[in-house]
């Protein structure tokens, strides 16, 4: 038996279609885009190096989301016990960091802010993005120019 599906449009992509076990919460939604909770991830390219992240309720909102570890090895998120606890934490195995790509135009450089990475908690679908006050994750991190 195959199970419903939402409907919904993007301005990008056009009319989606999805299981309710893919839409991702957010626990307190996103900076500057609070009233959006409710998400989908969407492989930009074939290698998933890139991801879009969608709004399920603003058809104009997406954000293009990378692994930040393909580009810093050593990056980690530190979560405080609140964020923890929001995300619904039991094994952190289960936690999935990304960071938001910026493109300028004009210039074709693709930047990341490592401080406000995006942490899903891939068994409950939950998220959350962080703010990490680190001089070494700076919100303008260059990887193309």
């Amino acid at each position: 038996m195959s199970k419903p599906t939402i409907d919904f449009m993007t301005t990008r992509f056009g009319l989606l279609s999805i299981t309710e076990e893919k839409v991702i919460h957010f626990v307190q939604g996103l900076p500057g885009f609070r009233n959006l909770r409710r998400f989908i991830l969407l492989d930009h390219d074939q290698e998933g190096t890139f991801k879009w992240l969608q709004s399920m309720e603003d058809p104009n909102v997406a954000f293009l989301l990378t692994n930040p570890a393909l580009y810093r090895p050593d990056y980690t998120v530190p979560l405080r016990k609140p964020e923890i606890e929001g995300l619904g934490v039991k094994d952190s195995s289960a936690l999935v960091s990304f960071v938001m790509v910026c493109v300028s135009r004009g210039t074709n450089e693709l930047s990341l802010n490592l401080k406000g990475p995006v942490v899903f908690n891939s068994e409950n679908m939950r998220a959350i993005q962080c703010i990490i006050d680190r001089e070494d994750y700076p919100s303008h991190y260059v990887i193309k120019a």
